[in-house]
């Protein structure tokens, strides 16, 4: 993730004593260590062990903010996991704010969970994928909105063999999983990689459009967009989810609002996938927005060199 908006990928690490350790990229493979991070009144952001961090715009203003999970206590359900929203006015200088989104009660409250925002059920809005001490991959669906993420606890996630557990379903798997969602091959339709602590990693193929979908005419209920392949070098889709055929206008607008790319094409209905092009332009943060029947949705977009 480049959290500094400088067009190079940082990087976000987790410790065992519990802080959270963030790198700048220096753009020639390096990284430069930042001191621990602190909240906007001065109190360190940490946790008593198993510290686990993730990158992202939850409240969809442009800025990137942070979602800080571990546990304070040696128990099952000594696990916290909140967002700290960031509220600086520069986008290279984040600042998170002390007044914290609390997900324990809502989503999970389990220790050394590790987390991923990522719509995976295809309906438009950010969810969250969970992975648990024990093996265990979760899903928590947000039943809110993209500015406004809201959720009720979380489902274990299924494979054809399975609970994905990589503790208790492969006899050569082990505790702690670790996710990573992404279309790894390509065919837009969400992938799983989840490793764990035996160093085996498992590759899970999305074969649907969604989760507990019964056909592949899934139904879409509301209009959606989200990105793939991002950060970016230049070629990256833009996800649709339309309750009914429409033109799809696509434009993407550069960190100063100029317009440098755009383009307008038919959809079906349900779920497709527009390749865009920013090969030519520079590293930095750009607006993708996807305008349907005068409705638009934005997403902010980071290429790399």
């Amino acid at each position: 993730m480049d959290f500094n908006n400088d067009g190079i990928l940082d990087l976000l690490i987790g410790e065992r004593d519990g802080y959270y350790n963030f790198y700048t990229g220096n753009g020639d493979g390096t990284l430069h260590a930042l001191d621990y991070p602190e909240d906007n009144m001065g109190n360190p952001i940490n946790r008593n062990y198993n510290s686990a961090g993730y990158l992202d715009d939850w409240n969809e203003d442009g800025y990137i903010d942070f979602i800080a999970g571990g546990y304070d206590s040696e128990s099952l359900t000594g696990g916290l996991l909140q967002v700290y929203l960031n509220t600086g006015d520069d986008i290279t200088s984040p600042v998170w704010d002390a007044t914290v989104i609390d997900l324990t009660s809502t989503v999970c409250n389990k220790w050394r969970i590790t987390h991923q925002t990522y719509d995976l059920d295809g309906d438009g809005d950010k969810d969250l994928v969970l992975g648990y001490e024990m093996g265990n991959i979760w899903f928590a669906e947000n039943t809110g909105t993209n500015s406004n993420p809201s959720f009720n606890g979380y489902v274990q996630l299924v494979c054809d063999g399975g609970d994905i557990n990589v503790y208790t379903t492969y006899s050569e798997g082990g505790g702690r999983a670790r996710e990573n969602v992404a279309d790894y091959n390509g065919d837009y339709v969400p992938d799983l990689l989840v490793g764990c602590n035996s160093g085996w990693i498992y590759m899970f193929e999305g074969y649907g459009t969604g989760i507990e979908e019964e056909s592949s005419a899934a139904v879409v209920s509301e209009f959606g967009m989200t990105l793939s392949e991002v950060p970016t070098t230049g070629l990256f889709s833009v996800n649709l989810t339309l309750p009914f055929a429409s033109q799809a206008k696509i434009s993407i607008f550069d960190a100063t609002g100029r317009l440098i790319n755009s383009s307008n094409s038919s959809c079906q209905s349900g779920f497709g996938s527009l390749q865009m092009n920013i090969t030519d332009s520079p590293a930095g943060m750009y607006i993708v927005s996807a305008t349907v029947d005068g409705i638009t949705e934005t997403a902010r977009l980071i290429k790399i060199n």
